[in-house]
């Protein structure tokens, strides 16, 4: 396959790598929460299974996919993201092909760990880490911009899907998205996809001048290093959550607007609403990055989500179900930023993969665990209010632990940078 070389590039290969670090985001719908939601009362449906069962195979199948994240993390360290994610891409392709075939809740456990480590676990540590590897002082916006990608699949994927399950069946869907992925993300990753701009010559931020007139020493920590600060942590939780409410609110959508009073179709739109909203909070927060440090941004996003739990838990109908959609998305789109840019922003770029595949495993373990309780209150009390009333207090707690929690200070970094020098 042809390769671009980004010392030859008309155009400064930073932008490239911008467009296909956020294809490869759009990309991993297949994967996500808001594809499969589509897909979970057909295949409970077919299968003959609950909606419970089918909640644990998938937080069972999202645990197990998530838990190579690490090594994928430091896989990108040492070998870089073009030939990482040109194997994951071929993997996610392989995993819609395998979810195809599924006959029984442990088929649809396995498929699940192939379908969601693929995208999760993958796809998406990959596609961000490349945009964090090309921009520094612009890394807010630009890991924002990135994002969109996925406020896109979200907007895109789900009627797509659903139009895909009316034509062929819930089974012939999956086949014609491994052909997607196939025909798209893998040539892409393989031709474009490329290791940070210094090994080819380039400047970081796409050429352009710093965002910033006292720019700041790019910091340099290890994975061990980063753990032991507080700010891993801070962001760590507020991912934790927002993956397990957010994925637990997405793959219980219909079911939840169903108790709300909303049809079907009308449900489609309010995805479709989530996720325009979530692209413009996503803009709006990775343009404070750049200004403000991440960890301050982090009560906006934990006040949102506790207001899109508590809003279902109180009222109905159309007018609470668009401010539940407009909160949730806000909350994606907010959480979605700082997390994409904060981790490089605090922990710089030398051993960033393993860091990410680190919080990965964290933010991903939300998403496993996240929709069990919201199937068990439907399934034995027949409401979701009282999980929604737990997960808001919980948000509020993490908010406010943001105002607890300390920058790792300069003196800090220097003496980790300077021990990182001078160890063998």
């Amino acid at each position: 396959m042809r390769t671009v070389d980004p010392r030859s590039s008309a155009l400064h290969y930073g932008w490239i790598i911008l467009g296909a670090g956020t294809f490869g985001s759009f990309m991993t719908l297949p994967g996500q929460t808001a594809g499969v939601s589509v897909f979970f009362d057909p295949i409970t449906a077919d299968l003959g299974i609950s909606r419970t069962s089918a909640s644990i195979a998938y937080a069972v199948g999202t645990l197990a996919g998530i838990l190579p994240a690490p090594v994928i993390g430091r896989w990108i360290d040492r070998r870089g993201p073009r030939l990482t994610a040109t194997i994951i891409a071929g993997g996610l392709a392989l995993a819609c092909v395998f979810m195809a075939t599924v006959q029984s809740a442990t088929t649809l456990l396995i498929g699940f760990g192939l379908l969601r480590g693929a995208a999760i676990g993958g796809l998406s540590l990959v596609s961000q880490q490349v945009v964090n590897l090309w921009f520094v002082r612009r890394r807010g916006i630009a890991a924002a911009a990135a994002s969109l990608g996925l406020a896109a699949g979200s907007l895109t994927f789900p009627k797509l899907i659903d139009t895909l399950i009316a034509l062929c069946g819930w089974r012939g869907a999956y086949l014609a998205l491994a052909g997607l992925v196939a025909l798209t993300i893998l040539p892409v990753a393989a031709a474009l996809f490329r290791d940070r701009p210094e090994k080819f010559g380039l400047s970081t931020d796409a050429g352009l001048p710093p965002a910033t007139e006292e720019p700041r020493e790019e910091p340099s920590f290890t994975r061990g290093q980063a753990l032991r600060t507080g700010v891993f942590w801070l962001l760590c939780a507020a991912g934790f959550l927002t993956n397990a409410i957010g994925t637990a609110f997405l793959l219980n959508h219909f079911s939840i607007m169903r108790t709300a009073g909303i049809a079907h179709n009308d449900a489609l739109l309010l995805l479709s609403l989530l996720a325009g909203f979530q692209a413009v909070a996503t803009l709006g927060t990775g343009f404070l990055v750049d200004r403000h440090e991440p960890r301050q941004l982090v009560p906006l996003a934990m006040f949102l989500l506790a207001l899109a739990s508590a809003l279902p838990a109180f009222g109905s109908g159309i007018a609470v179900s668009v401010l539940y959609t407009l909160s949730l998305g806000g909350a994606y789109g907010s959480q979605q930023a700082i997390s994409a840019a904060g981790y490089a922003q605090y922990f710089g770029r030398d051993h960033l993969g393993a860091i990410r595949g680190s919080s990965f495993v964290f933010g991903i373990a939300g998403a496993a665990f996240g929709p069990l309780p919201f199937a068990a209150s439907i399934d034995w009390t027949g409401s979701y209010a009282a999980v929604l009333i737990g997960c808001s207090a919980l948000c509020i707690l993490c908010g406010a632990g943001a105002f607890a929690v300390k920058r790792p200070s300069s003196s800090v970094e220097s003496a980790m940078n300077c021990k990182a020098r001078v160890t063998p």
